[in-house]
């Protein structure tokens, strides 16, 4: 397969994940709950094959990091969608997670719109966290809330997005302000 395809390919996948917020929404508003099991699995694969098909592409034509801006999207909307099908969970879990998970990513939304240069790059470890963080959704619905599952996502949610804070704040961050990574 040549670079072109591959874009195109990967383009075409986060596109999907990023239009599959749609119908997801309407099956969680309806409490269809092993529908949204089942078009969340294909639109958390669609997260997995554009990195495979992204890695072996051409570089993109345009400066925004799509992939980047479909992850946090889909982790957002995978927040609500829990919100909408386990209303139990948000008084057992919401602190202290989810307001620190919500003060980070807004940091590191300001710091990409005020440094346009900074590229913020995918690390391994922020890439398995997002793979056990799309886990999360599927889990609940299949088996229930464990509350040391819950937990360790969160958990590992939150050590990622504070790893990608210290690249952006940490002492060498002015010399990175213009290096690409993917």
């Amino acid at each position: 397969m040549d670079k072109a395809t591959a874009r195109k390919l990967a383009d075409a996948l986060t596109w999907a994940r990023i239009w599959s917020v749609i119908p997801i929404t309407v099956l969680a508003w309806y409490e269809m709950r092993w529908w949204v099991f089942g078009l969340y699995i294909a639109a958390s694969l669609t997260d997995l094959f554009d990195g495979y098909f992204g890695r072996r592409a051409t570089p993109p034509d345009y400066d925004i990091d799509l992939d980047g801006r479909a992850d946090d999207l889909f982790a957002v909307m995978t927040l609500a969608w829990i919100w909408m099908l386990f209303p139990e969970f948000w008084p057992t879990y919401w602190l202290p997670w989810i307001p620190v998970l919500v003060t980070v990513q807004i940091y590191l939304w300001v710091e990409a719109i005020r440094r346009p240069a900074l590229v913020i790059p995918h690390f391994e470890f922020g890439r398995k966290g997002m793979v056990y963080f799309c886990v999360l959704l599927p889990v609940l619905i299949a088996f229930g809330d464990y509350d040391w599952y819950v937990h360790s996502v969160f958990l590992w949610a939150t050590a990622g997005k504070l790893q990608l804070v210290w690249y952006v704040a940490g002492p060498d961050a002015n010399d990175r302000q213009n290096t690409s990574h993917a």
